[in-house]
């Protein structure tokens, strides 16, 4: 079984979501999780192979998304 770590931001208690990174120290690598600020539940959880997209922008982005669907 492999070790995680994960790493916290202090948000304010203002009703928007903050992130919260976890890493596989066996791995090496990094997830993230969007958590609610208010109810304390993830939101969105974004694994390491789409957050390697998003960093090496080849991720599909919502905007191009969108116009292909209009």
């Amino acid at each position: 079984m492999s070790a995680k770590k994960t790493t916290r931001f202090q948000p304010e208690k203002n009703g928007y979501t903050y992130p919260e990174f976890v890493i596989d120290e066996s791995s090496g690598q990094v997830a993230v999780n969007l958590v609610d600020t208010l109810s304390g539940k993830v939101v969105r959880h974004i694994p390491p192979t789409e957050l390697n997209q998003i960093t090496r922008g080849t991720a599909p982005s919502a905007d191009a998304a969108g116009a292909s669907q209009a």
